[in-house]
């Protein structure tokens, strides 16, 4: 089956999530698909802050290779948000047991640079630009949100004969899931259900 990029947005997600079963990201509440969290009143989801969201950013044009061979490139995001109730500074850097947006960026970076994911005819991801989505602070409590940008591609394989083929034999295949982990020392179940014809 081809690759598409929901299944890179999941395993995305899927690999910094093992960071927090593993206890490597402890501090991490959340990881999740981007739905426009942060276009509604922002102090309704600090709550689940330290959090990570991943989303599809768009692509750049694809070049076809050959008759049914196309390379598509892809940008995804990842956004990080941090809060602290001692000051600015400390939502950005982290203070003692507090986790920053600084360091939970680096960590993002460390762990995606260069990493296919494990999906096979996955290019390795591209480190892209970071950018500030924002710095702010409510009545009690500093808060922090960096977007990191990544780029990847992949093959498209596509025919008239291949199109009709998986109109006609297309099956839901995977569930996927967000973490959340508003219990430190919960485990997660399985992540992605894989579903067989039958």
């Amino acid at each position: 089956m081809s690759l598409d990029f929901l299944q890179i947005e999941q395993a995305m997600k899927d690999l910094m999530a093992a960071q927090v079963e593993s206890k490597a990201w402890p501090w991490v509440r959340e990881i999740k698909t981007y739905g426009g969290e942060f276009d509604d009143d922002i102090t309704a989801i600090i709550k689940h802050f330290p959090a990570i969201w991943v989303t599809f950013a768009g692509s750049r044009k694809a070049v076809q290779s050959s008759y049914d061979k196309t390379e598509y490139h892809v940008n995804f995001a990842v956004l990080v948000g941090a809060r602290s109730m001692r000051n600015e500074e400390a939502q950005r850097h982290g203070a003692g047991r507090e986790i920053g947006a600084y360091q939970m960026l680096i960590h993002v970076q460390n762990l995606l640079t260069n990493n296919s994911l494990g999906l096979k005819g996955l290019a390795p991801l591209s480190l892209g630009t970071t950018k500030t989505i924002f710095n702010t602070k409510t009545r009690d409590q500093s808060l922090s949100v960096f977007s990191q940008e990544f780029s990847t591609s992949y093959t498209i394989h596509a025919s008239d004969r291949k199109r009709e083929e998986d109109a006609t034999e297309a099956y839901l295949e995977r569930v996927f899931v967000d973490y959340f982990y508003d219990d430190p020392a919960a485990s997660i179940a399985q992540d992605q259900v894989e579903l067989k014809q039958g």
